[in-house]
């Protein structure tokens, strides 16, 4: 009997869990749909914000984001100061510094949503399909397995299923990597992978 409810009790604490991760990433889309439809509330951007949050941060999301001007997290999310730990490199990609960014805030910060977040014509991506890419070789080198993914299945529209399928590889990396897949298997975090439409300004969240 003890063990029984032991058990009703690990898993009404994973259900608890499960809807706090549900929660974040439902916040963020509802920032979304506010930008998307002209809505904006820019919550937390007042001096008493910028002011509480100097003694500390705790932001509920992590955008791994392209370095691109035209997809700042914070706005296309319609979030404030400290809501957001924002890591952005050309091209959305993963390697030694992004991750040690990642694992910090989700290790000592306390966020619970991981957002691998690529979005519509990334100069990067584009730049791999393209075989313009001596200029960006490092960034590159990890873009690469995706666009091979991509040609395999002879799409319609070659960057843009690149560009998804690599925001689904980097996505994937991190659930390899040892400190996030312990936080996601403890129900502690959730990652995704997302696709920004620059035309609309809406996220997709990707399978």
């Amino acid at each position: 009997m003890t063990f029984f409810r032991l058990n009703i009790s690990m898993l009404m604490c994973f259900l608890i869990l499960s809807a706090c991760l549900e929660a974040d990433l439902q916040r963020l889309m509802e920032g979304n749909q506010r930008f998307v439809q002209e809505k904006l509330k820019h919550p937390g951007r007042t001096p008493e914000t910028r002011k509480a949050t100097t003694s500390g941060q705790e932001p509920f999301a992590i955008i791994m984001g392209c370095s691109d001007s035209r997809v700042p997290p914070e706005v296309i999310f319609d979030q404030g100061i400290g809501d957001l730990f924002v890591v952005r490199v050309a091209g959305n990609v993963i390697g030694p510094l992004e991750l040690d960014s990642i694992n910090y805030s989700a290790l000592h910060l306390g966020s619970s949503v991981i957002v691998v977040l690529g979005h519509q014509g990334c100069g990067a991506v584009n730049a791999v399909v393209e075989g313009e890419s001596q200029d960006i070789k490092a960034v590159a080198a990890l873009i690469e397995p995706a666009v091979k993914e991509a040609r395999k299945g002879q799409p319609p529209n070659l960057l843009e299923t690149a560009i998804k399928d690599n925001a689904i590889r980097m996505k994937d990396y991190l659930l390899k990597t040892p400190e996030i897949r312990k936080l996601v298997d403890a129900g502690k975090i959730e990652v995704y992978a997302g696709y920004y439409k620059s035309k609309t300004g809406a996220v997709e969240i990707l399978k």
